[in-house]
């Protein structure tokens, strides 16, 4: 939550509380646990530490129940008891090493295919109860993103911390995005 991260940057104490009456079993330093959390995810390699206060704020659905929890690298987060078919484009598929190119249409043409890709998956898809089904079917969420950023940028020659290493990412990200969207109010329309 906000308030431990305030807890953390400010040097106070955090109370750990019961989930049986809600009192407080103890009280440590909300720094040392924060240590402790940072140091759990670096070595079980789980990337899902969770901005709670921050998760909900951003929740496009908020309206509909809070954001709990997610699956566990976290690329998916939503309301309890949905789904999501998830998707990775290589970004190496549409880059030219030679000259340094990407193949902007070719990457957007994939989107396009992927996102009615997973569209019809959501129709044939099995999910382990009718409540699951139900939600999924409702709010229809489709997970599409890309892997090898990082290898491409590399070859480019660009550090991942820079101006241009963002300025790509964001390019690409747009892309994707708004490729996605585009196809998906047009499946609905």
């Amino acid at each position: 939550s906000n308030e431990f991260m305030t807890a953390v940057e400010q040097g106070r104490d955090w109370n750990l509380i019961r989930r049986t009456d809600g009192g407080v079993a103890k009280t440590i330093a909300a720094k040392d646990l924060w240590d402790k959390v940072a140091y759990s995810a670096w070595a079980c390699a789980d990337p899902g530490v969770q901005f709670d206060t921050t998760i909900n704020e951003w929740h496009t659905c908020a309206a509909d129940g809070r954001i709990n929890a997610s699956n566990p690298c976290s690329e998916y987060m939503f309301l309890d008891d949905t789904a999501c078919n998830l998707a990775s484009l290589n970004l190496l598929t549409f880059f030219d090493p030679e000259d340094g190119t990407f193949a902007i249409d070719d990457f957007k043409h994939a989107v396009r295919m992927w996102t009615t890709v997973l569209e019809i998956s959501v129709l044939m898809a099995q999910y382990p109860s009718k409540r699951i089904a139900k939600l999924s079917w409702d709010y229809r969420t489709l997970g599409l993103g890309y892997a090898n950023l990082g290898a491409m940028l590399m070859q480019l020659g660009i550090p991942y911390d820079s101006d241009d290493g963002r300025a790509w990412t964001g390019a690409v990200t747009a892309i994707l995005t708004g490729e996605s969207y585009a196809a998906s109010a047009e499946l609905a329309e």
